[in-house]
């Protein structure tokens, strides 16, 4: 791109540059925002006590980028990165009675694709001595 360019790119602005105040939230809506994650982190270990070792880029929408700004402003978090490991956890603690069902069904699922690899390849090389004979 050149620069008489006149593609407008979107600016990405550092976490650590954001305030509260860009945030346009009430007090009372950051107290809220506090309290409830308070609330979370008696629950259970903090994240950053957690070693977290996967590396997963993703897209999120300018809402969801906004709350994990707005905690990161608020201090609860020093990264985005911290954030989004920390409610992805959460989501899916939230949902553990579905990642429960799924599981066992993936579980089976490649076990199949075990066996049915093994037969194929079995298979295959049985064609392949008859053909040789």
């Amino acid at each position: 791109m050149t620069s008489s360019s006149k593609t407008k790119t979107k600016r990405r602005t550092p976490a650590a540059s954001v305030t509260t105040d860009d945030l346009d939230m009430t007090p009372a809506l950051k107290q809220e925002v506090m309290e409830e994650l308070k609330q979370l982190f008696m629950k259970g270990d903090l994240p950053e006590a957690k070693r977290r070792d996967n590396i997963v880029m993703t897209r999120l929408w300018d809402s969801d980028l906004r709350i994990v700004d707005a905690l990161i402003a608020l201090e609860i978090f020093k990264s985005r990165s911290e954030a989004v490991a920390f409610l992805t956890h959460e989501g899916i603690q939230a949902k553990s009675e579905l990642v429960d069902t799924i599981l066992p069904a993936i579980e089976q699922i490649e076990e199949i694709k075990r066996q049915t690899r093994k037969q194929a390849v079995s298979a295959l090389h049985k064609s392949k001595r008859q053909k040789e004979a």
